[in-house]
């Protein structure tokens, strides 16, 4: 009875091995074999259908997280792209301010010497209408750089005529500037 015994166990791994050579070269589906036969006993039944639920649920789960992995991931880059996108539009701001504030500061300064113009043309305009040694006497009092302001405003002979009544250094120093400011 031992050499049965013996027999038996030896056929018996022997099957086993074959089903696991033949399942794992692909030859045979072993798992769905053996659910078939599983299935085909009563009391493992309701095991084996609870058990198959549960693989469902974590193949669906697997499958969810999955998903949920590849939206986070396109999420991430997305955020990524909005916040490359917001600094770029940061920089692009300060650079827009920058040249906000250049502005203006050119736009006060332009009005600035357009007030000045404004003011020695208004002058010119007073000291033209005045008597040549009225204003030559007035003149003389001022600031260099604003009588030669004042004389480049007024007509030629006008000027010449005041030229003539300044003190002669001074004439000569305005005749100078003026020679250079018509270049």
């Amino acid at each position: 009875m031992g050499r049965w015994v013996l027999a038996f166990t030896f056929l018996l791994i022997a099957v086993l091995a074959a089903f696991v050579v033949l399942s794992v070269t692909g030859v045979i589906d072993g798992p769905a074999l053996l659910w078939s036969w599983a299935g085909r006993i009563d009391w493992l039944q309701p095991h084996l259908a609870t058990y198959s639920r549960g693989q469902e649920a974590e193949t669906w789960i697997a499958a969810q997280e999955a998903e949920l992995m590849a939206m986070l991931a396109d999420l991430e880059n997305r955020y990524e792209e909005l916040r490359a996108s917001q600094n770029r539009l940061e920089q692009r701001s300060q650079q827009l301010d920058k040249r906000e504030s250049e502005l203006a500061a050119w736009e006060a300064r332009l009005q600035a010497e357009a007030e000045h113009r404004r003011s020695v043309q208004n002058l010119a305009e007073i000291y033209s209408g005045m008597q040549p040694q009225d204003a030559a006497r007035i003149l003389q009092e001022l600031d260099r750089e604003l009588v030669l302001q004042v004389l480049l405003e007024m007509d030629t002979f006008t000027a010449a005529d005041i030229l003539t009544l300044l003190p002669t250094n001074l004439a000569a120093a305005l005749s100078k500037e003026l020679g250079r400011a018509g270049e």
